[in-house]
């Protein structure tokens, strides 16, 4: 099978999945891992036969997405904030929206050795780009999955960025750690997601990625902003900051949950769709 006739049989297999613009990239995606070239060196050799080993490899790649299965945990991996995160079932996938909240923290001051604070930390996304930027900052990062947190440290020690790593439930436990002084940022992206949004949702989240990191209950959906702002409030430096990235149809409520719990300076930001999806607050 030539790559050109590969990519007319992958065109046609999810086409009924996927419309042919979001086919079209998995493709390119695809290839260009697969078989480690550019899209105009693909380009320029379309025609060429693929190898035993290369069309084994493309035609299983190419079974699981007919599943639905997300083509980064098929590769195991995605990018984001212009790094390589490793994923597995056990992590969310990282979003745009969360590069966006990277984003606003960053335009905000804080001191270069600051303490911060990654609540529900999945993959280990935001505390890594935070060490990142921060690099003589003391970046801590907390999850409730063991799964979850092998995954983060397997990123921490790709991209050689020292984060320390520990197992909480928040919702249920006291903090499993003392700082020796009061963190400058806390930040979390926590499960914000309703049980009655489930069957608005694609096949390939619900059947794939963990209800563990995307689910939240219906009778109480802003449990997890409760308990953080809470923490917060107790734990933040004076002038220190909390942000949250919250379910759009929620941010007002967010908002009102972090003044409630004596925070100053409350806001509300809106992603590059322009839902509300980013509450952030003062410690004062």
């Amino acid at each position: 099978m030539t790559i050109s006739e590969f990519s007319a049989f992958v065109k046609h297999t999810l086409s009924g999945l996927y419309d042919k613009g979001e086919a079209n990239a998995l493709l390119k995606n695809l290839l260009q891992e697969r078989l480690s070239m550019s899209f105009f060196e693909l380009a320029a050799i379309e025609n060429n036969v693929l190898s035993v080993n290369q069309e084994a490899q493309l035609l299983s790649d190419l079974n699981r997405l007919k599943s639905g299965e997300p083509l980064q945990y098929i590769l195991g991996y995605t990018w984001f904030n212009e790094m390589k995160i490793l994923v597995d079932k056990n992590v969310l996938i990282p979003r745009p929206e969360t590069e966006e909240l990277i984003s606003f923290i960053l335009d905000q001051h804080f001191p270069p050795n600051a303490i911060m604070l990654d609540l529900c930390s999945g993959s280990g996304c935001i505390a890594l780009s935070l060490k990142s930027a921060f690099p003589n900052g003391e970046v801590f990062g907390f999850d409730v999955s063991e799964g979850s947190l092998k995954v983060a440290e397997q990123n921490s020690e790709a991209l050689k960025l020292k984060v320390s790593w520990k197992k909480w439930d928040v919702i249920n436990e006291s903090c499993p750690h003392t700082f020796h002084t009061a963190p400058e940022l806390i930040v979390s992206n926590p499960p914000y997601i309703t049980m009655k949004e489930f069957d608005d949702m694609h096949k390939n989240v619900t059947d794939f990625e963990p209800h563990l990191a995307l689910f939240v209950s219906d009778a109480d959906p802003l449990i997890f902003y409760t308990v953080i702002s809470k923490f917060a409030k107790r734990k933040l430096a004076d002038g220190g900051r909390l942000w949250f990235e919250v379910n759009k149809w929620h941010a007002v409520e967010v908002a009102e949950v972090m003044e409630q719990n004596g925070f100053d300076d409350v806001r509300i930001y809106r992603d590059f769709s322009s839902n509300d999806r980013f509450v952030s607050a003062v410690n004062l």
